[in-house]
C-alpha cells in the first residue's frame, strides 16, 4: 500500500492517508510528503469512527475513497455519503476467505464500486462468497526493481554453508515450524546449511524452543523485524516460504527481484509467482519431508539456483514492476470517476 500511495503521489495525485497513530506506516507516509490523519478504528460500525471519518472526508473532499483494511469499510462507506466521494474501492490483499454472513456480503457489495484483488486466488475466494465478477479487478503487486540489483553470478562460496532465508511474520499461517522440522530431516544440515528467519511475531519464542529441541541452534538465526530487508536478501542463496495460506507474497516478490530461487508451498497466490522448475520449486503445505527434499536439491546444485534466480528476476521485469501496478491502478481510478 505504501508504494502505491507514494507512486500515485509522485504522478501528481493528491493523496491522503487515514491510519493508526504512531505506526511505521504513518511515519513513512509523513516522510514522503503524504497528508496523514491519525485514527484508531476499533469497531467496524462505531459512531465515533463514523463521525471522525466524516470530518476528514468533508475536509479533504476526495474523488475516490480506498479501503485497505476491512475494519474501516462500513464506517468509511457511510461517512462518504456526506461528502463528494465519487467511487469507493476495497483493496483485498489477504487470502483468508470472507466470512459467510449477511453483514460481510453487504459490506463488500453495497455502495462499493470495485474490489481490487492482488491475485487470481483471492479473486476466486471473493467469487465463492457471492461477490459479482464485474465488481472484481485483479491488479498484481509490483516492486521497484531499482532497489534490487541483478545477481549475475552464483553467490555460492565453496566451503561455506548454503544460506537459506525467509522473511515472514512469525504467525501460524507462515508455517515456519514446518521449515524447522524440514531442517531436522536434512542430513548434516547444521554443518552444510544456515537458516535465517527475518521477522517477528507471537510465535517467535515457541519457534526458538523448537530449534533448540531439534539441536539446530548452530544453524538457525532469528534476526527479528527489519525495516530494510534487502541486505539480508543479498546474503541468501535460497529463499523459502512454507506458508499455509498466502495472498500474493511480497517477500517472494522481493526474493525474485533479488534473483533468488524460491522454495515455497503450493497455496493461495504463490503458484502465480513461482512456476515449478522455472524460478523455483513448489511443495505441498505442511509437508516437511517434501520441503526438506526441495531445499536439499537446490542446496546441492548452485548452477540450478543461478538459473532459477535469473528466471525469477526476468519474470519480475516483465510482469511485476511497480510502474505497471501504479499505472493499472491509476487507469482504474480514472475509469471510475469518469463513469456517467
Amino acid at each position: 500500500m505504501f508504494t502505491l500511495l507514494t507512486g500515485l503521489h509522485g504522478r501528481g495525485h493528491s493523496m491522503h492517508l487515514v491510519c493508526q497513530p504512531r505506526s511505521l506506516l504513518e511515519k513513512r507516509a509523513r516522510d514522503a510528503g503524504i497528508s496523514v490523519y491519525q485514527m484508531a478504528i476499533r469497531s467496524e460500525a462505531g459512531l465515533l469512527s463514523l463521525f471522525r471519518l466524516m470530518v476528514v472526508l468533508r475536509k479533504v473532499r476526495p474523488q475516490i475513497l480506498a479501503f485497505n483494511t476491512p475494519r474501516a469499510v462500513i464506517a468509511g462507506n457511510l461517512a462518504s455519503r456526506f461528502s463528494a466521494v465519487q467511487a469507493r474501492i476495497i483493496f483485498r490483499r489477504v487470502s483468508f476467505p470472507l466470512r459467510n454472513n449477511p453483514l460481510t456480503r453487504m459490506k463488500y457489495r453495497l455502495g462499493i464500486d470495485c474490489i481490487v484483488a492482488i491475485s487470481e486466488s483471492i479473486r476466486s475466494q471473493l467469487l465463492a462468497r457471492g461477490i459479482p465478477p464485474g465488481l472484481i479487478r485483479i491488479i498484481y503487486e509490483g516492486m521497484d526493481l531499482a532497489h534490487y540489483p541483478k545477481r549475475n553470478g552464483p553467490a555460492y562460496r565453496p566451503g561455506t554453508p548454503v544460506v537459506i532465508g525467509t522473511i515472514a511474520h512469525l504467525s501460524s499461517e507462515k508455517g515456519i515450524n514446518h521449515l524447522i522440522e524440514a531442517a531436522s530431516l536434512i542430513p548434516d544440515a547444521a554443518s552444510r546449511m544456515r537458516f535465517v528467519v527475518v521477522g517477528d511475531g507471537s510465535l517467535r519464542r515457541e519457534l526458538e524452543q523448537q530449534v533448540r529441541a531439534a539441536n539446530l541452534e548452530n544453524c538457525f538465526q532469528f534476526a527479528g523485524f527489519q525495516e530494510n530487508t534487502r541486505d539480508y536478501l543479498t546474503s541468501f542463496d535460497i529463499f523459502v516460504l512454507p506458508s499455509l495460506s498466502e495472498g500474493l507474497s511480497s517477500s517472494i516478490l522481493s526474493a525474485m527481484a533479488s534473483s533468488l530461487p524460491v522454495v515455497a508451498t503450493r497455496v493461495g497466490g504463490i503458484p502465480e509467482l513461482v512456476h515449478q522448475g522455472d524460478n523455483g520449486l513448489l511443495v505441498p503445505p505442511a509437508d516437511p519431508p517434501a520441503l526438506a527434499q526441495a531445499l536439499q536439491c537446490l542446496a546441492e546444485n548452485p548452477a540450478e539456483r543461478l538459473r532459477m534466480g535469473q528466471r525469477g528476476r526476468a519474470r519480475m521485469e516483465s510482469e511485476f514492476t511497480l510502474e505497471r501496478k501504479i499505472e493499472e491502478t491509476e487507469r482504474l481510478c480514472y475509469s471510475l470517476v469518469q463513469q456517467p
